[in-house]
């Protein structure tokens, strides 16, 4: 839960990285690694000593307000500014300050040290350590020091080119003048039906207190304008039935007493176009699985506007029977009043994941199988479904997002596919795919790359 509500004074700067800023000041990057940490910046005079300029909380602040910021640093030095370089770039001073924590590095006009302008955030690889600045020929390079193959994070160097473009980077962020909302770890995504510029998102188990949110695209960049918490005020979630190993006390531990505020492990997002919206939830563990037992089943919560649960939705018995903890993950909404979810990977003795078709009126499932692409990475690994849209102005045709669990030069399978859902197909047959765009040949490693 991130609420950046509470301030300290008087702690001590322990700067981790200094640079000139000409040669009348200096700056140092205050990540404080015993006692301190401002979690800014600081631009002293160099014949004083004299403070000119401190950041105060604005990194933090603004890297929440781009879904950079990690609540599991706020008793820790927050984005931990790391590094800091100066370089001047077509007569303009610039300062670059490496917030490790955050996978950012700030960039600042310095041409006024007692006054910098932010102008920018560059994102980078995990942990920006080191940085360096060549200006003669407009770039700047940037060393991300975590390498670890097994969370998919990789030691990189990345070099930006300084130009008078718009800045590509955030492409979504709630920050404004006058208030932001911060965020993170978002999962899956829906657009409104009736509102062409307007998508829905929401956070997964990586925060209690689950939200979903409203983003405006008519905004460059996209800007997350609400914020919305699921609650049980209704005690419509706290009615469901356990069902095997899935207890009374798991369904408590996952609803707030203070506050009707849901636990859940939100990865899938559907609007309807009249105010409601469903809702995915990944079940916790897999069954006859002692050292990753079952705490949760999967679910599909119906909330409205406000985020109060209207309806719960579940699996039927013989899938919760052979539950795996890679359960659901996207969620479509058809106008026919139907929904659409998929399995992140197959169940039991499926040869795929399963596409769920759901007759809201009926309250009836229909299942098919879908056929995953067999993985292809260096570094081996699995491939499953990620989300899944329905293709509006089509009869039943839905894109499927398919991808490895592989990150950077290791990953190899990031595939929007599309499915016809029409009527006619036997039931847990398997469907037939087709390529709509392969993300890393066509974005990545194509010619325009």
């Amino acid at each position: 839960l991130i609420s950046q509500t509470f301030f300290k004074y008087s702690i001590p700067r322990e700067p981790d990285g200094v640079s000139f800023v000409g040669n009348d000041y200096f700056a140092t990057a205050d990540e404080g690694d015993m006692d301190g940490g401002s979690r800014g910046f600081t631009i002293y005079h160099t014949g004083t000593g004299a403070v000119v300029f401190s950041s105060g909380s604005f990194m933090d602040q603004y890297a929440a307000a781009i879904g950079h910021y990690q609540e599991g640093r706020s008793g820790n030095k927050g984005v931990e500014p790391e590094n800091c370089v100066f370089g001047t770039y077509e007569g303009v001073d610039y300062l670059f300050v490496n917030a490790e924590r955050a996978g950012l590095t700030f960039v600042y006009d310095v041409s006024s040290p007692a006054k910098p302008e932010f102008k920018q955030v560059l994102p980078t690889t995990v942990g920006p350590e080191g940085a360096a600045t060549i200006a003669k020929r407009n770039l700047v390079v940037v060393a991300g020091e975590v390498d670890d193959r097994g969370d998919k994070m990789r030691s990189a160097i990345t070099i930006y080119q300084y130009s008078k473009d718009v800045a590509q980077y955030p492409t979504l962020t709630s920050w404004t003048k006058d208030s932001y909302i911060p965020f993170a770890a978002l999962s899956g995504l829906s657009n409104d039906p009736k509102k062409p510029n307007i998508l829905y998102t929401i956070e997964d188990s990586a925060y209690i207190k689950s939200r979903f949110f409203t983003i405006d695209t008519g905004k460059a960049p996209a800007l997350m304008t609400k914020a919305t918490r699921i609650v049980d005020s209704n005690g419509v979630f706290a009615g469901v039935s356990p069902y095997g190993d899935f207890s009374v006390e798991d369904l408590e531990a996952m609803i707030n007493s203070d506050d009707d505020t849901v636990n859940i492990d939100p990865e899938g997002i559907a609007a309807d176009g009249t105010g409601n919206f469903y809702i995915a939830h990944e079940g916790r563990g897999t069954v006859g699985d002692e050292d990753r037992p079952v705490e949760s089943l999967n679910f599909i919560l119906k909330v409205d506007t406000n985020g109060v649960i209207l309806d719960v939705i579940t699996l039927p018995d013989e899938l919760n029977d052979i539950q795996v903890r890679y359960g659901l993950e996207g969620i479509a909404y058809h106008p026919d009043g139907v929904l659409v979810a998929c399995l992140q990977r197959a169940w039991g003795d499926n040869a795929g994941p399963l596409i769920g078709v759901y007759d809201l009126a009926g309250a009836e499932w229909t299942f098919f199988v879908y056929p995953l692409d067999e993985p292809e990475s260096q570094n081996g690994g699995w491939v499953g479904l990620s989300d899944i849209t329905y293709v509006e102005g089509t009869g039943a045709t839905f894109y499927v997002l398919e991808r490895d669990n592989q990150g950077l030069t290791d990953a190899a399978v990031k595939r929007i596919y599309s499915i016809d859902l029409s009527a006619g197909i036997t039931e847990m047959a398997t469907l037939s795919k087709t390529l709509v765009k392969d993300l890393i040949a066509d974005d990545i490693t194509g010619p325009i790359g």
